[in-house]
């Protein structure tokens, strides 16, 4: 939050290239391997770099800078800030890695690898992607979340495993894993299996969007407001407040002709003092 521009700028740009290494070695281990479970067992690496090495990961922060909204730590504006600046300095890390992998021919002779995942992305629907990319974050966040909780190395690496494996087996939808894996396929040269090139349209509207409005939801609500309820204290207070300015009023409201009929209807020995009984000595 009181990171200037330029910081703001290069951590974001490593964040995304440490996503693209990461993805990098998962399009490797499916392609050399074939089955999609060394794939997931490999991409932890990208947030593992992150979390170890520190950068600005667009996912990441919409979590932690909704709870500080929720918990009034940071204004909208820091908000925004973060995570737009994040997002769009995560895509420039992304698109310099595709550039590089390509001048470095790291995929000659096996474009398929990249065109094989990058074509399942796209042949999903939108609303499809939305929902997946929702699932995404809230897998990413807990793996930060447990992460940042442990207290060595291996505890941190075990953290980030198990969430990210388990979304990247699941085949769930990353905004910023896919800025890598769309534009090096779009990069690479048709094969005969894969003889379409996706266009950067299509890229964008069928899947960067909705991926990334559905990361932005993962992320804020099913894991920032969510623990902000559980563990924080100003949702506690809004519904307190909710509930005295609603539901509270109407009970009030019919508690108070209540408690008159209940006292009318007392015995009224019940309300006047005992009297005092006298014993005379003989």
């Amino acid at each position: 939050m009181k990171l200037s521009w330029f910081k703001l700028a290069v951590g974001g740009i490593l964040a995304g290239m440490y996503v693209s290494f990461g993805f990098t070695f998962c399009c490797v281990a499916i392609g050399l391997l074939g089955n999609t479970i060394y794939g997931a067992l490999a991409f932890p690496v990208g947030l593992f770099l992150i979390i170890l090495c520190g950068a600005e990961l667009y996912t990441g922060n919409t979590c932690y800078m909704f709870t500080a909204n929720i918990e009034r730590k940071a204004a909208l504006w820091h908000h925004i800030k973060i995570c737009t600046s994040a997002w769009a300095w995560n895509l420039v890390g992304s698109l310099i890695m595709v550039q590089l992998e390509y001048v470095a021919q790291i995929w000659h002779k096996r474009e398929n690898y990249v065109h094989d995942i990058a074509h399942k992305k796209m042949s999903l629907e939108w609303h499809v992607v939305l929902v997946r990319a929702i699932f995404a974050n809230w897998l990413v966040n807990l793996a930060v979340y447990q992460a940042v909780a442990a207290r060595d190395v291996v505890g941190k690496a075990i953290g980030c495993w198990t969430p990210i494996t388990t979304f990247v087996a699941i085949g769930l939808e990353h905004c910023i894993a896919n800025m890598w894996v769309i534009p090096m396929s779009i990069y690479l040269p048709p094969t005969d299996k894969w003889p379409v090139t996706i266009t950067w349209r299509d890229f964008v509207a069928k899947n960067l969007i909705p991926a990334t409005i559905g990361n932005w939801i993962g992320g804020a609500i099913m894991v920032g407001a969510l623990n902000a309820a559980f563990h924080g204290t100003q949702i506690s207070e809004w519904k307190d407040q909710a509930y005295d300015m609603t539901v509270g009023k109407i009970v009030k409201k019919v508690e108070d002709p209540l408690d008159s009929i209940v006292d009318m209807a007392a015995p009224v020995c019940l309300n006047k003092p005992r009297e005092q009984t006298h014993t005379h000595k003989a």
